[in-house]
C-alpha cells in the first residue's frame, strides 16, 4: 500500500470514527444522562410518596387511637334535654323495703353564658331509701353515655331510725343535664 492511500485510509477511518461518535454514540449518550436523571428524580420522587404514606399511616392509626378515647372518654351532649331517658335510667324500683318512695322534678331550663350554645336542664331527684340504693343512682348518672352533673347531694336521717341498723334515708339530688342548642339550628 502506498503512503497517499494509507493516508486517505486513515483520514476515512477518521471520518467514520467521527460519525459514528457523532451520530450513535453521543446521542445514546445524552440519552442516558437524560434517562439518570429522570430515574434520580423518579426514585426520588417515590422516596417522598413512601414517607408520605408512612405519615399517612401514622395519621391514620393516631386518628383511630383518637376516635376510640373520645368514644371511651368523653360524653354525648345531645341536642335536646331528653328528661325522660334520663328518668328512665335512673329510676328504681319501689320495692318498700330498699327504695321506699322516688321522685323526679324537672326545673325550668337555663343558657349558660360561660358555655355558649349549651343549656342546662335541671332535675331533681327524691329518694326515701338505703344508702346503696341512693349511691346506685349516683353511680348510674356517672356512667350515663351523655354528658350529666351532679350538681348537689343531700343526705337526710330521721332521728327515730337513729337505732337501726340499715335506716332509710332521705336523699336530694340535683343533676343538670346539658344539651347543645346550636345543634338544633
Amino acid at each position: 500500500m502506498t503512503a497517499t492511500r494509507e493516508r486517505w485510509m486513515l483520514f476515512g477511518t477518521f471520518v467514520l470514527t467521527v460519525l459514528f461518535v457523532s451520530l450513535f454514540i453521543w446521542p445514546n449518550y445524552k440519552n442516558a444522562k437524560f434517562a439518570s436523571e429522570e430515574t434520580e428524580n423518579l426514585e426520588s420522587r417515590i422516596q417522598q410518596i413512601e414517607l408520605r404514606q408512612a405519615e399517612v399511616e401514622k395519621m391514620r392509626v393516631d386518628y383511630e387511637s383518637l376516635k376510640l378515647q373520645v368514644s371511651e372518654d368523653y360524653k354525648h351532649v345531645p341536642s335536646a334535654p331528653d328528661m325522660s331517658q334520663i328518668v328512665q335510667t335512673l329510676s328504681l324500683e319501689v320495692d318498700g323495703q330498699k327504695v321506699l318512695d322516688q321522685t323526679f322534678t324537672a326545673g325550668t331550663t337555663s343558657t349558660e353564658s360561660s358555655n355558649k350554645g349549651f343549656a342546662i336542664q335541671p332535675l331533681a331527684i327524691t329518694l326515701n331509701a338505703d344508702f346503696e340504693s341512693i349511691f346506685s343512682v349516683i353511680q348510674n348518672v356517672e356512667s350515663m353515655n351523655r354528658l350529666v352533673r351532679v350538681s348537689s347531694v343531700r343526705f337526710l336521717r330521721k332521728e327515730s331510725d337513729s337505732d337501726k341498723l340499715a335506716p332509710a334515708l332521705e336523699a336530694a339530688i340535683g343533676l343538670h343535664a346539658m344539651y347543645d342548642t346550636l345543634e338544633v339550628e
